[in-house]
């Protein structure tokens, strides 16, 4: 029926429940008008939660019905898009991953149902978009989707090498990386010095660090791991061209993320003798690009 609509107990029932024409005359008789062509119109360019986002800016709805543009995308998305995963897909499943692995770790639950978990998380791993900007757009919402739990995600294959389940902390590690690009190589190394080789481990870390061919946000991961093993001579080594290769490309985030790290070796080292050098350059960018924050 044209006029069919979506309900006010949706949110019990479940939205897959409805059809897509009952999601779309709801949308539009909040505010939002969209059909299938639209939609995917939409898709070429966003993602579920951006697309909720844009539909937010005309969204009339209440009560039961004031985040419905949000659980409407995701259905639609995998009514009109099937085969296309969302990042909300990754995101859960590496939500339910980790439950599993910390239910292991704290021996609350046999591994039974661990080898269905990973295989589901890589079976997603060849969908992820490779290329940027589609790919930042798709890991910038499963990392918004997993909120809280990237923080275990971060320990997670540390805390598995410590309880000496190294072939799941290295899979572990393997999805990891695949999907947090800045992570790559620097998740290795950090369970390489967990399984005692910290020297093979710094020195990754360095490799990293100081390799101006990678990605700038691994690189600054890999020098984040040094100032965590206290290599700080090393960290200076890394973050001086780091912050020589933002100059010139005049980015204030990277600028403001290397003057945050230098500000920490300067806690340490008061009188490291770039210090000076340093401000100058760093008062004169601010005066050009806005304050990237103090190194002092």
């Amino acid at each position: 029926m044209a006029t069919e609509r979506v309900d006010k107990g949706w949110q019990q029932r479940g939205i897959d429940c409805y059809s897509p024409e009952a999601i779309a005359n709801t949308l539009a008789h909040y505010g939002v008008t969209t059909d299938e062509a639209s939609f995917k119109a939409l898709a070429a360019e966003r993602y579920p939660l951006a697309i909720a986002m844009k539909w937010h800016e005309h969204w009339k709805g209440t009560g039961q019905f004031s985040r419905f543009p949000a659980a409407a995308a995701e259905e639609l998305w995998r009514r009109w898009l099937p085969g296309q995963i969302a990042p909300t897909d990754v995101a859960l499943a590496v939500i339910n991953l980790i439950k599993d692995l910390a239910n292991l770790l704290d021996e609350k639950k046999d591994e039974r149902t661990l080898e269905t978990r990973f295989k589901v998380v890589e079976a997603y791993l060849p969908s992820i978009p490779t290329v940027s900007p589609r790919r930042d757009l798709f890991i910038g919402e499963m990392v918004g989707a997993m909120s809280d739990w990237m923080e275990p995600l971060d320990g997670m294959a540390e805390a598995l090498v410590k309880k000496k389940h190294d072939p799941l902390a290295d899979r572990f590690v393997a999805i990891e990386e695949a999907l947090i690009t800045q992570r790559r190589g620097v998740a290795s190394a950090i369970i390489q010095a967990g399984r005692g080789d910290e020297a093979g481990a710094v020195k990754a870390f360095s490799a990293i660090a100081l390799d101006s061919s990678r990605d700038f946000w691994n690189r600054l991961s890999a020098l984040d791991a040094l100032l965590d093993f206290e290599e700080n001579e090393l960290a200076k080594q890394a973050a001086l061209p780091m912050f020589d290769d933002a100059e010139k490309v005049k980015d204030l985030e990277q600028l403001s993320a290397v003057v945050e790290r230098l500000a920490q070796l300067l806690e340490v080292d008061p009188a490291m003798p770039e210090r000076n050098a340093l401000r100058t350059r760093i008062a004169k960018l601010a005066a050009e690009l806005g304050p990237p924050g103090e190194a002092d």
